[in-house]
């Protein structure tokens, strides 16, 4: 067999291009610090690599609206909280209003510093965020959701609620709307509401009230008679469709109790006097204070209109303790989410480190075994073009 000089620098120059061609690939795996820089020189690993970074890379937008929806939320339960304040404040200013020692003047000083806090409050209600947003406007974020006018307060926002995704299949609600804060608030003990009619001219005034059974739902309505002065005075219940379910003579201060309620009353009722019972409807938060307000700046000149004052403003703290309630519940449910989103934020952080853990053992490159075979390519490549030098200088030439 016979082998041409052309063969022999062939087959060197390969030995050598081999040889770089590994040395160079180690070098690139030095610099970058992975395992492999092309998906072509282990397809399953870049595959396992492009998952495992997606999922990363999904974890941290999780991350970041979770500190979005925190900050959001916290900002939320601040402006929440000192709503609660200027409640408290206001039922403080209720109580001490409903007392027949205080002049009209008191009154009229009480029912002032009242419409100031219903100022504050529907401040609070038309808070902006740093963004400038309504957070209380539900979808509506650019509008203020409250606007007073003719003495009232509308919602001119929804009942849309922004959520924000911070887990898989995990969503968080990160603002609350203002119908369902401020607006939607039921009356009464929230089941059931006792109101006095206008008409009544005697002085019946009511006190606490509630469920002590079964209820069913209905209008009934309590009248009161007394032709004359020298009757004992009775009352007759009557259901919404007019049929008298319960009758008794009235006691003052003894509760009447019928179909499950239960309330008391005090004072001396006139003839024809009614109050009604009926499920607890809706009423906002500023209607309830406005209607406090206006009570303490009407003046009582006799009897009658001291029991209409009383029952308003007993009307109006049962309907203020609802109100009260909701904020609180509002806030208790803020907090909830704020500990539902730390607890899911330690969640994702625990299983990003282990995707790290897994794309650093898929994708990293060991450096010990790198530097280890980085120098024996260097030994061989080295070796390789010393023998090519050896092998291109042989020559029948040096023997002649």
């Amino acid at each position: 067999m016979r082998i041409s000089t052309l063969q022999l620098y062939t087959q060197g120059l390969l030995a050598i291009q081999d040889q770089q061609a590994k040395l160079q690939r180690t070098e690139l795996q030095l610099a970058s610090g992975l395992r492999f820089n092309n998906p072509s020189e282990d397809p399953a690993a870049a595959v396992k690599v492009l998952s495992l970074s997606a999922r990363i890379d999904r974890i941290d937008q999780y991350t970041r609206n979770a500190t979005l929806a925190e900050s959001s939320l916290a900002f939320e339960e601040g402006v929440v909280a000192n709503a609660q304040t200027t409640l408290q404040r206001i039922r403080e200013l209720v109580i001490q209003g409903n007392n027949d020692t205080n002049a009209g003047s008191a009154r009229s000083s009480i029912a002032q510093e009242i419409n100031q806090r219903l100022d504050e409050l529907l401040a609070l209600a038309n808070t902006r965020d740093a963004q400038g947003e309504y957070i209380f406007a539900g979808f509506r974020v650019e509008s203020p959701p409250f606007v007073e006018s003719g003495g009232t307060v509308q919602y001119q926002g929804d009942q849309g609620q922004r959520m924000l995704q911070i887990g898989d299949g995990k969503q968080v609600a990160i603002r609350d709307n203002g119908q369902e804060v401020f607006v939607n608030i039921p009356g009464g003990d929230g089941v059931i509401q006792v109101d006095v009619a206008a008409t009544n001219s005697g002085t019946a005034v009511v006190g606490s009230f509630g469920l002590t059974g079964s209820y069913t739902p209905d209008t009934y309505t309590v009248t009161f008679s007394q032709p004359t002065p020298a009757d004992p005075a009775t009352y007759a219940v009557t259901d919404g469709g007019g049929s008298t379910i319960a009758t008794g003579n009235y006691q003052e201060g003894a509760s009447i109790s019928f179909a499950g309620v239960q309330f008391a009353v005090t004072g001396t009722p006139a003839d024809g006097d009614e109050i009604a019972v009926s499920p607890a409807g809706n009423q906002d938060i500023f209607a309830t204070i406005r209607s406090i307000a206006d009570a303490l700046a009407q003046p009582t000149p006799d009897a009658a209109s001291t029991a209409r004052f009383h029952n308003e403003m007993n009307r109006g703290l049962a309907n203020l303790d609802q109100a009260m309630e909701r904020i609180s519940s509002v806030r208790a449910g803020i907090g909830a989410r704020l500990n539902n989103i730390e607890t899911l934020s330690e969640v994702n952080a625990d299983f990003k480190l282990q995707l790290q853990s897994t794309l650093s053992d898929t994708q990293d490159l060991d450096f010990t075994e790198a530097i280890a075979r980085f120098n024996r390519q260097l030994t061989s490549l080295e070796a390789a073009q010393q023998a090519y030098v050896r092998t291109t200088g042989l020559t029948l030439f040096q023997y002649i």
